[in-house]
């Protein structure tokens, strides 16, 4: 029987694969502005829906990781920690800013000025998220030595902020100039 965290490593990098055809097609798409035909209006609320369910088990086994632990003085490694903890506050970031990100996308982003602050956050909430966590759900699933890891790492990395910076100025191109068809 598969674990919990094998069961949720997989979820995590299906999601991941929705989430980067999601960001860089909406990308382009924003950056064309408007003058490519869009994807299936279905994809984001599957995303929306896997990302819930990764979201619940994330946090179930964080729970149970830490529940019965009693509370110690311990050594901190911040260079060893700092992916988790990117990985951890991007989430939380994630989840307070989903709302925001659909509610702008329902209204078509009225009031301008509070979306050219939320949604760029959002961007760079989920594309850290994602950038972070490709290679843990790789190590926890047994995949690749520690040179692919690192290269992993590097590659999403890459690949996340060349999203990030296309979705921030095809975002404000759509949202201060317009889209055009």
């Amino acid at each position: 029987m598969i674990s919990m965290r094998k069961l949720n490593a997989i979820l995590s990098l299906i999601t991941t694969v929705l989430i980067l055809d999601h960001s860089i097609f909406y990308s382009v798409w924003m950056l064309s502005r408007g003058s490519v035909a869009k994807s299936a209006d279905a994809l984001p609320w599957i995303l929306t829906v896997l990302a819930a369910l990764h979201t619940v088990l994330s946090i179930v086994m964080m729970a149970r990781q830490h529940r019965d632990k009693e509370k110690q003085e311990y050594n901190t490694y911040a260079k060893l920690n700092a992916a988790t903890v990117v990985q951890r506050v991007s989430a939380i970031a994630m989840i307070v800013l989903l709302a925001a990100h659909i509610g702008g996308a329902a209204n078509h982003f009225h009031a301008k000025i509070l979306h050219t602050v939320i949604h760029p956050l959002f961007f760079a909430a989920v594309l850290a998220h994602v950038s972070v966590s490709v290679s843990k759900a790789f190590v926890t699933l047994g995949v690749g030595n520690a040179k692919v890891i690192k290269a992993l790492d590097i590659l999403m990395a890459v690949i996340c902020v060349a999203t990030f910076l296309a979705g921030v100025i095809g975002f404000y191109m759509c949202l201060f100039i317009g889209v055009v068809k």
